[in-house]
């Protein structure tokens, strides 16, 4: 067996591999062929995180309590009435939670006076999957400026009720508007009092 042979066989493919890398240097540089056809852009889920970093995740978990603790005043301040309000801010999990809680005011006949407050927020997790986002953070409530209200228009706020409450809330993103987070659950912070 010669040592020629073998290499007689390969230039015609070191030929063709030569004249296809040509080929394709030519079309990914436009000189040759028509214009190509721009490629579907991925989706924002595929190609981006849905929040591109520690600071919008906050920002967008700080939004989402807003809007809840907003409704949730509303409602608390009408006595527990029409809790369903609260749905567009919670999972469906957590307005349970809240429909009863709501319901105790609404039995009772209390309701509440003031708003609460929140402030020393900051990030503890972010995750993302499967086009979803999971986030939590710390905060402390403030209900200073929130008093309980009897049905016979008394006072019937506990004195020696904690007025700020370090927490933890837990959202997720609505599956629909995945940058849009929701309440799903706020648990009292069990460590150290950050407030």
């Amino acid at each position: 067996m010669s040592l020629s042979r073998p290499m007689r066989r390969s230039r015609p493919r070191v030929a063709a591999a030569l004249a296809a890398a040509g080929a394709l240097a030519l079309l990914l540089s436009g000189c040759v062929g028509d214009a190509p056809t721009p490629s579907p852009s991925p989706s924002a889920d595929a190609a981006e995180p849905i929040f591109a970093s520690d600071e919008e995740a906050l920002a967008a978990a700080v939004e989402a309590y807003e809007l809840y603790q907003g409704a949730s005043t509303t409602i608390l301040a009408e006595s527990g009435a029409h809790p369903e309000r609260i749905d567009p801010f919670v999972t469906p999990a957590h307005s349970d939670l809240l429909a009863e809680e709501f319901g105790a005011f609404l039995a009772a006949g209390a309701r509440t006076q003031g708003a609460s407050t929140f402030d020393t927020t900051s990030l503890v997790d972010k995750s993302e999957a499967d086009g979803l986002a999971q986030v939590s953070i710390y905060l402390c409530r403030d209900v200073s400026d929130v008093r309980i209200i009897g049905p016979d228009g008394s006072d019937v706020t506990p004195v020696d009720r904690d007025n700020r409450v370090p927490s933890q809330a837990f959202l997720v993103s609505n599956p629909e508007v995945p940058r849009t987070l929701l309440i799903d659950r706020i648990d009292e912070w069990s460590g150290d009092d950050f407030c």
